[in-house]
């Protein structure tokens, strides 16, 4: 999601989930399904994590999307969300 909507994130590792530069908060009522294995440890590891947030590259935007709301987490150095 993050790299095919061009979100301002650094998406360190390409969207392999290595990194959790891309981690969203997810504002609407959608089923996303469950984290995967990999994306549960990159959030293990990240800063300003909730129980909504999720790795924006494993989020695979489909027709069952539409309307998705997300913010962007702060990162490691900033405390400033931002709202897509």
């Amino acid at each position: 999601m993050t790299i095919s909507s061009e979100f301002p994130v650094e998406g360190t590792c390409g969207g392999m989930a290595l990194c959790a530069s891309c981690q969203v908060y997810v504002l609407s009522d959608h089923d996303l399904g469950e984290r995967k294995e990999a994306e549960e440890a990159m959030l293990a590891e990240a800063f300003h994590v909730k129980e909504n947030s999720r790795l924006g590259c494993q989020i695979y935007l489909t027709g069952d999307l539409e309307g998705l709301v997300v913010k962007l987490a702060p990162s490691e150095d900033d405390d400033e969300e931002s709202d897509w």
